[in-house]
């Protein structure tokens, strides 16, 4: 079971991985949130998954094309701020490129609590986000994992999440 599910993984995130460094593809994005989503547990779901963009992104508007969905028996909820204080009840946070510096604000705006941070920027991940996407060599969209910072909020992702990850510390 568990290889199928890494396969299936495998196939629907290579379907869509191929980015153009130039144009940003943020339907790929958005599915890289969706996926990550739906490959995570969260202590505090209570049947619905609220993910947060912090500032404006046009990631937002495809994420918007799940809202309401069910992911795992939980209801996707998808929102879209600029204020830390909207971020309380939060399970994802997607920060855009243009809201980077904004990190180490929303890292000790939810300290302590489940919120897993997802990063478009490149790197983040080493700073304190829990992914941070990167395009290769190959043009390819992929992300970092921070299972550190993951654990320490008690977020848990499949093995099968982890397989794909870039790297991970």
């Amino acid at each position: 079971m568990q290889r199928i599910l890494t396969i299936l993984i495998c196939l629907i995130l290579m379907m869509a991985i191929k980015s153009s460094a130039q144009t940003t593809n943020y339907q790929v994005y958005a599915l890289f949130v969706i996926n990550i989503a739906k490959y995570s547990e969260f202590p505090n779901a209570n049947g619905e998954v609220e993910i947060v963009t912090y500032g404006k992104s046009k990631a937002y508007d495809e994420l918007m094309k799940q809202n309401g969905k069910v992911v795992n028996g939980s209801t996707l909820r998808v929102t879209q701020s600029e204020n830390l204080a909207d971020l309380n009840h939060a399970n994802i946070i997607y920060v855009p490129d243009g809201k980077s510096s904004s990190l180490n604000e929303i890292i000790m705006a939810t300290e302590g609590r489940p919120v897993m941070i997802i990063c478009e920027r490149e790197g983040l991940f080493k700073k304190g986000a829990g992914f941070s996407f990167v395009i290769t060599e190959n043009n390819t969209l992929r992300f970092d994992i921070n299972n550190v910072e993951l654990e320490k909020r008690q977020i848990k992702i499949s093995k099968s999440l982890s397989a794909l990850a870039n790297s991970i510390i």
